[in-house]
């Protein structure tokens, strides 16, 4: 039986971006406290990650080929690098903005046990109904692109599946306001976008049937797929809505509640040390 483990990006500019990653790696963990986690960070700087983080992650590695997002700051430009990251025989990325509530990681590993790539084809609302997928895949959709939430991406480190993916993430990533020039004539991202890349490598390589899968409790928080009635909304949610994070680890936002998921919450706002203090006592009660 190969090794298995989950994966995320951070990396720090002038602030502590690090602590994202670090509350998703408590939440894992807190779900599954063999769960292992590896921290990716830029070249030469895993010895520069805050020393009160360092029990949350099994392995640390860095980008093998540099920080290729350091002159626009969009670092999840470095996502084609992942082959090379990962430790793992079978390897689970999520967004470093990404918690996991009360998720059973067994259950999770066996849903992608028939695949050697797969990402997401669904998400919920915080209502816990579908999100508007006009919204959110905008492009994907002018231009019949794949729709699906690269925010997680499951592969298997030698399959051939996972190697090609990856050869061709390298040159769309690396390109990619080229490829923005090539493919999209009217209607283009308004900046650097890891998901609609990501859709359009998986596009290039005609695998989208392959690699969809439907992962039952995952939510997307953004703000402009919540199904709101006026579309005048701010990308940051917590500006428009009230939440709460309870002491038995339980997201309520508004009159709804989320006991159990796997939560992009995207809103950097959303995490504070209250939530992180929360997620570390839970970890700390499950380890005992």
């Amino acid at each position: 039986m190969g090794s298995k483990g989950f994966i995320t990006i951070g990396i720090d500019t002038d602030v502590d971006n690090v602590r994202y990653s670090y509350a998703l790696a408590l939440s894992i963990k807190s779900c599954d406290p063999d769960a292992e986690v590896c921290l990716v960070v830029d070249t030469n700087k895993a010895d520069l990650v805050n020393k009160k983080y360092l029990h949350a992650f099994d392995y640390i590695t860095e980008l093998p080929f540099g920080n290729t997002a350091h002159k626009d700051g969009f670092h999840g430009a470095n996502f084609w690098q992942l082959l090379q990251c990962t430790p793992f025989d079978e390897t689970i990325y999520l967004d470093y903005d990404t918690i996991l509530l009360d998720v059973n990681i067994p259950l999770l590993w066996d849903m992608f046990e028939f695949y050697d790539v797969a990402v997401p084809s669904y998400a919920k609302t915080f209502r816990g109904v579908s999100l508007n997928p006009h919204s959110l895949f905008e492009i994907e959709s002018a231009y019949n692109l794949p729709r699906l939430l690269n925010n997680m991406f499951y592969f298997k480190r030698e399959s051939k599946l996972a190697i090609e993916w990856f050869k061709m993430a390298d040159a769309v990533f690396q390109n990619w306001r080229d490829v923005y020039t090539a493919l999209f004539k009217d209607k283009k991202p308004a900046s650097f976008s890891k998901n609609v890349l990501a859709n359009v490598v998986t596009h290039l390589l005609d695998i989208e049937k392959d690699i969809a899968i439907h992962i039952f409790n995952l939510y997307d928080l953004d703000n402009r797929s919540q199904w709101f009635w006026n579309e005048d909304v701010p990308v940051d949610w917590t500006k428009m809505l009230n939440s709460w994070y309870t002491d038995n680890n339980t997201l309520i936002i508004e009159n709804s509640m989320i006991s159990n998921g796997i939560i992009h919450y995207r809103d950097e706002n959303f995490l504070t040390l209250e939530i992180i203090d929360a997620i570390s006592t839970k970890l700390n009660n499950s380890s005992k």
